[in-house]
């Protein structure tokens, strides 16, 4: 159980695009804005002040959204929470996530807010904020846990918050659900319900991996689309919301004797079929890994190959007539064989310092240092700079 983030300290930013040129209306996501919004600013669930709390229904360009993104994510000390409704977008080309806009068109991509670019505004350098959480109630959403706000060591220790939880409405091949005739999306729905109403037989406050499971959890007794969450860090124990539940707990149920919960086995079987879809694209980023080596290696046989025919004929040639010394630099290390002939260099010509043409014979050239202490044969003449 983590702390209430302190609501004076923290921000959020919910974006929701409801009407649209070209893709099909979500009237529910105009509700969702406003059910959010004032489920965020409740003092008995968060009570986020009015002015720390910005509705961007409609945004007019991809610069409004990520402005206000940034500029937030440079205020917030405490949490920043971001929010995002409506349609979700893939590139044909890239497959990445891209969350539309009202003049969205699935067939140029520009049109939309590219997913990355919202996370860049999230992490951006000059922020204040400790802990983040992004929601995201679209199709494909869990897309943006491929991404660079997923779990990935790599991108995630390079942001400068302690912690941070993306919630998402659906999987990365999945679409979300906006039900016909319901006030809300299905996902935001059952959010709203629990930070209103709380999470009964849990403590106080609520933390984002309780939201998680008991949305998980609603949503699968209902057989609609299941959410997806991923942590770094302590990021599944930021808590946005008191739990309204704690002293007004729901009746106990008693199941049947030894009768499994359904919705928790299907929670069990959505984790599992994660795990193995996670085990899969690591095991398909390991031969990606292992062939890219394979054939750096082939390739550096080559080269070797090819470096000991040009010294063997270098070595065997006879020196061009005629030829006059000159200085000259290299733009670029390059490694400098011995006159024997052997491919174990004698020394290596750098930047900054001049060396003496003494000979040249066939693909090779024989330098010396300024001193005329070492001799050898350079075999890469590209980009010398003669005095």
């Amino acid at each position: 159980m983590g702390l209430l983030s302190d609501p004076d300290r923290s921000e959020a930013v919910l974006i929701g695009v409801h009407d649209y040129t070209s893709l099909e209306s979500l009237p529910a996501v105009a509700q969702n804005l406003e059910g959010l919004r004032a489920a965020l600013t409740d003092p008995e669930v968060w009570g986020l002040p009015d002015t720390a709390c910005t509705a961007i229904s409609q945004p007019r360009s991809v610069g409004d959204v990520l402005d206000t993104v940034r500029d937030k994510a440079r205020r917030a000390e405490d949490t920043l929470l971001v929010y995002y409704a409506g349609h979700g977008l893939t590139d044909p080309h890239t497959d990445e996530l891209y969350l539309a806009l009202p003049d969205s068109d699935r067939e140029r991509a520009y049109t939309s807010l590219r997913y990355e670019y919202l996370r860049r505004a999230i992490l951006d350098q000059q922020a204040t904020v400790q802990s983040t959480v992004v929601i995201l109630d679209c199709c494909y959403s869990g897309r943006a846990l491929l991404g660079k706000m997923s779990a990935s060591t790599h991108i995630a220790d390079q942001a400068v918050v302690e912690g941070t939880c993306l919630l998402t409405a659906s999987s990365e091949t999945r679409p979300a659900l906006s039900p016909t005739g319901e006030r809300y999306t299905a996902f935001t729905g059952e959010l709203i319900t629990a930070l209103t109403e709380g999470v009964p037989d849990r403590p106080d406050p609520l933390d984002m991996d309780t939201l998680y499971r008991h949305v998980h959890r609603m949503l699968a007794g209902k057989s609609r689309p299941l959410p997806q969450q991923r942590n770094r860090n302590l990021g599944g124990l930021i808590a946005i919301a008191h739990n309204r539940a704690v002293g007004h707990p729901d009746p106990p149920q008693m199941p049947a004797p030894d009768a499994p919960d359904a919705s928790d086995l299907l929670l069990r079987q959505s984790d599992a079929e994660e795990r193995l879809a996670r085990t899969e694209r690591q095991a398909e980023q390991l031969r990606l890994e292992s062939e890219r080596l394979h054939q750096q290696a082939q390739r550096r046989a080559r080269e070797t190959v090819e470096t000991a025919q040009r010294l063997a004929s270098a070595v065997t040639a006879t020196a061009e007539p005629g030829f006059e010394l000159f200085w000259f630099s290299v733009p670029d290390p390059r490694p400098l064989y011995g006159e024997d002939g052997s491919l174990d260099p004698v020394a290596q010509a750098v930047p900054g310092v001049w060396y003496l043409a003494v000979e040249r014979r066939g693909v090779g050239m024989v330098v010396a240092y300024e001193d005329g202490t070492k001799r050898g044969f350079i075999l890469d003449t590209t980009g010398i700079q003669p005095a």
